[in-house]
């Protein structure tokens, strides 16, 4: 008799701390799904590859309806056909807040445009022999400007070689 008063050892698994932490889980999960959407337009990423002989895709710029914001060797921007500020003079100088009268032009005017504010779309074609600095300031005042989507014309020369 005194064996069967002692305790007997449980040699069975307690499932019901899995089960709570299953549930809060599926609850996680059931809450989530309904988050995550499969529209492939949101997952869209826009690339503009450089133009090269294997990436032949190229805009033409006598066709496109699109506005294009155009930057010479002499550092005369033009939107379209039509002077916005001529920052040649700037090329002499060393200081380097020498472009913001410039970039300060760039904003301003294209601010003002009302056929660019509400296509939101600008096409930039920058000389190869100008400064990095002034075409990286011309973009930053672009976007001040409230263009969103610009397109970078690169190399169009490289196709007729």
């Amino acid at each position: 008799m005194a064996r069967s008063n002692r305790k007997r050892m449980m040699a069975e698994i307690n499932v019901t701390p899995l089960v709570d932490v299953m549930l809060v889980l599926l609850i996680i999960f059931m809450v989530a799904t309904p988050m995550i959407t499969r529209d492939d337009s949101q997952r869209e990423v826009d690339i503009n590859l450089p133009v090269t002989r294997e990436n032949p895709s190229t805009v033409d710029l006598q066709k496109t309806e699109k506005l294009i914001l155009r930057i010479d060797a002499q550092l005369r921007v033009m939107l379209d056909d039509v002077l916005i500020t001529d920052c040649h003079e700037a090329l002499e100088s060393e200081k380097p807040t020498r472009f913001e009268p410039c970039f300060d032009e760039i904003h301003q005017k294209l601010g003002k445009n009302y056929r660019l504010q509400q296509d939101g779309t600008l096409y930039l074609l920058a000389d190869t022999t100008i400064p990095y600095g002034f075409v990286v300031g011309a973009m930053n005042r672009i976007r001040l400007a409230g263009i969103e989507n610009v397109g970078m014309v690169t190399n169009p020369e490289y196709l007729e070689r």
